[in-house]
């Protein structure tokens, strides 16, 4: 009796399908270090949708369409991020929010009022500071 032999084209279009399955499937699989769900801190960056800005935060996404690195918040003050420019930005907080194109609150600033939701923008973001109850 003789082995059977697959021609080397056959074994090539294979592996190649195996290559293109296990690729799929590592996509389908979550992003490494998920955005911490602490609502009392910042998340880690990591790429994410608008989904992912739960109620009582604010959210920073680096790129457009809620797309690329994402940076949230739940508590008030001053605070360093993550996204040194936003693309993307939602204040589900109940109050008004600053974003600081420099660290430590320094640089241009934009003001975002409760409820501000914009799909694309271009602010700088290194720092943000939750307000009271004041008005943009």
């Amino acid at each position: 009796m003789t082995p059977h032999v697959q021609p080397t084209s056959a074994r090539r279009l294979r592996a190649a399908l195996v290559g293109v399955a296990a690729l799929a499937l590592s996509a389908l699989a979550g992003p490494a270090g998920a955005a911490d769900d602490d609502p009392a801190g910042p998340g880690d960056v990591t790429a994410y949708s608008a989904s992912q800005c739960g109620t009582g935060r604010f959210c920073l996404w680096s790129g457009a369409g809620y797309s690329g690195a994402f940076w949230s918040t739940g508590t008030t003050g001053l605070q360093a991020t993550a996204v040194a420019g936003a693309g993307s930005v939602w204040n589900r907080m109940g109050v008004d929010v600053y974003t600081y194109s420099g660290a430590g609150g320094t640089g241009s600033v934009v003001c975002w009022n409760a409820g501000t939701q914009t799909p694309t923008t271009s602010v700088g973001s290194l720092s943000v500071r939750t307000m009271g109850p004041t008005t943009c």
